[in-house]
């Protein structure tokens, strides 16, 4: 290591991140950050990996940060380097993934004195400005003395309460500024602390009320978020489940949180989930959510019907997140998971359980058993030709291992694969769910790689997704990463394809072959970065070329050849009417639409008013 008494502003930053347990850096070198690459590889034993795209470079360090539990890290340069990263920073931002972001910038008299100008210096910009509505902190490091205090300001913000990622801005001329450690402004824990967003108080009249009301609840439903994914909080969330026999449901971030085959485990709900989860939404009585924010994809769009018949409540650390159900009938919590959950048990540990609960989920599972996910996809199939998602994930849940990363892109992987994957052990499951923008998939599994490269990893694209981070394929072949690439190809957008088929009367514009999109051959992709390569194109190529794909030592670029029509069901579908009205079913009535009676009897109770009004029946027949 550097002599104390010698070393520069990037050597300084060097030993904090030592300090800080780093060991990957995702990073691209440029002009802006040459002294912290060259002070990392002098002082510490930190492994770089050099990413082709900023962008794909804090993906990289989100996939780690998701499989690791660590805060990722990622070193970009001035200008470019710095604005490409922002679909990164974004990602992360939506998702509360803590990832710090190392930004290099032109000298500080540049970054001091040009506030009014567009650029700064050669090619630097306001970067931390444009940076902080999209972070939880951004800063620049304006004297070498402060270096440590940002520092750990920053990584204290991303690594607690509702976590996400920081960044970091240091002039160039600071990161080769001799200093010493006595310079440093050191902030004790105690100010550290104070400057942390505080952490609303316990309201222990609340918890006591949330507890007797779950006591006595004969339908109880506990909803569970990417927010209990901590190790001390998803033990209490399991303590929970299994000491009371309360089921529950998962968000599609926190799919892994359980094993699917849980015995209490209700699935997915959302408007691309499973319709008996959404159903048993609708009839529980009471509704526990904890670390979710209930985005639009998993309530739909009127959140006063979600959990319709239910006394709802909701726990969230962020208060901004809680605003959302103010002024409707939610009961709203302002506290940290774990927190909340170590609590709640202590009230319920003096109260009687339900004696209702057995017959419940009884009930639940007899909806299951009426409608299995296998059958809710419609009618399609895989053909001699071509192969259905659904059948290519349900033939994943049966080979891969316990310990199996899977990283998913949008369309056929994340629709198909967080709708079927079962998972089990301790798999880890996850995309871009806040973002969902294209090219996640891949620089999302190649973070996970170096995270646990001990693990089976299976990375989930598309024919569209993979074309946004392709240059990162070299990063697979460079560090011989044995990542099985899945490239679901149906010649094109089909989300998007589908939407200007339903709502423009089928002028399909830059969404398929025919309409200007078109891809290479992937055959030839994988030769070029050296993967193996197989076509998966009918259901008997799945023992004899899909399982050995599998478990091939090498990287392999598995190409599914999927229907351009196939559409990913189940989902909440708006109908439109003979007249041209268009009419929103709940949340429970997905397509393709089973019959009313069924719905009815299934519910308990007559169904919701646009449930016969989507299918032409008039309203009137909810009396019959």
């Amino acid at each position: 290591m550097v002599d104390p008494g010698t070393m520069n502003g990037a050597d300084v930053v060097a030993s904090l991140l030592v300090e800080r347990g780093v060991d990957v850096i995702f990073c691209i070198t440029g002009a802006g950050n040459l002294a912290l690459v060259d002070a990392i590889g002098r002082n510490t034993k930190i492994k770089f990996v050099f990413s082709h795209h900023e962008q794909a470079a804090v993906m990289e360090a989100q996939g780690y940060s998701r499989v690791s539990g660590k805060v990722g890290v990622a070193l970009v340069t001035t200008g470019g380097g710095t604005i490409n990263s922002l679909s990164g920073i974004l990602s992360a931002y939506l998702d509360s993934i803590p990832v710090l972001i190392l930004s290099g910038n032109e000298s500080s008299f540049h970054c001091e004195n040009m506030q009014e100008f567009r650029a700064y210096g050669v090619q630097g910009f306001d970067s931390k400005t444009v940076a902080e509505p999209i972070t939880k902190s951004a800063s620049r490091i304006l004297s070498v003395t402060e270096i440590t205090a940002k520092f750990n300001e920053a990584w204290e913000s991303a690594s607690t309460d509702r976590m996400g990622p920081v960044l970091v801005d240091f002039p160039m001329d600071l990161q080769r500024k001799m200093t010493s450690s006595s310079e440093q402004i050191v902030i004790s824990a105690a100010d550290r602390k104070d400057m942390k967003s505080d952490q609303p108080e316990s309201n222990i009249k609340l918890i006591t009320e949330c507890a007797m009301r779950l006591s006595k609840a004969n339908r109880p439903l506990l909803y569970f978020g990417n927010g209990v994914r901590g190790e001390s909080a998803l033990a209490k969330a399991r303590e929970l489940v299994e000491k009371y026999q309360v089921p529950f449901c998962l968000s599609w971030s926190a799919l892994d949180l359980f094993e699917d085959a849980h015995p209490l485990n209700m699935g997915r709900i959302g408007i691309y989930g499973d319709r008996a989860s959404n159903i048993i939404l609708q009839k529980s009585d009471f509704i526990l959510c904890v670390g979710t924010r209930l985005a639009i994809p998993q309530i739909g769009y009127d959140r006063d019907d979600f959990a319709r018949m239910a006394d709802r409540w909701i726990v969230d650390v962020d208060p901004i997140e809680l605003s959302k159900f103010a002024k409707h009938q939610w009961n709203p919590i302002c506290q940290s998971s774990e927190t909340f959950l170590d609590q709640v048990l202590k009230e319920l540990n003096d109260l009687p359980k339900s004696d209702s609960l057995t017959q419940w989920v009884a009930n639940a599972h007899e909806i299951w058993q009426k409608l299995p996910r296998s059958e809710q996809i419609g009618a399609a199939v895989s053909s001699a030709h071509e192969v259905h998602s659904f059948d290519v994930i349900n033939f994943l849940n049966s080979v891969l291992q316990d310990d199996a990363i899977v990283a998913t892109d949008v369309g056929a992987g994340l629709l198909t694969g967080h709708y079927a994957l079962a998972a089990k052990g301790t798999q880890r499951i996850f995309t871009s769910q806040g973002l969902g923008e294209m090219g996640f998939g891949l620089p999302g599994a190649i973070g996970a790689y170096f995270a646990d490269p001990r693990r089976q990893l299976i990375c989930l694209n598309t024919d569209g997704a993979i074309m946004f981070n392709l240059q990162e394929l070299q990063l697979v072949k460079h560090h011989k990463i044995p990542m099985k690439l899945f490239i679901f190809n149906n010649d094109g957008y089909t989300m998007i394809k589908i939407s200007q088929q339903n709502l423009f009367e089928s002028r399909v514009s830059g969404s398929d072959i025919d309409s200007g999109i078109s891809f290479p051959l992937f055959s030839d992709l994988a030769k070029t970065f050296g993967f193996e390569y197989c076509l998966i194109d009918n259901l008997k190529s799945f023992e004899s070329v899909l399982r050995p794909a599998l478990e091939s030592p090498e990287a392999v670029l598995i190409e599914i050849k999927m229907s351009p029509d196939q559409r990913y069901l189940p989902r909440l579908a708006t109908s439109k009417l003979a007249d041209g009205t268009l009419v929103s079913p709940p949340l429970e009535d997905l397509d393709p639409m089973i019959s009313i009676e069924s719905l009815k009897d299934l519910l308990g109770y007559q169904p919701h008013a646009n449930s016969f009004k989507s299918r032409g029946l008039p309203y009137e027949q909810r009396q019959n």
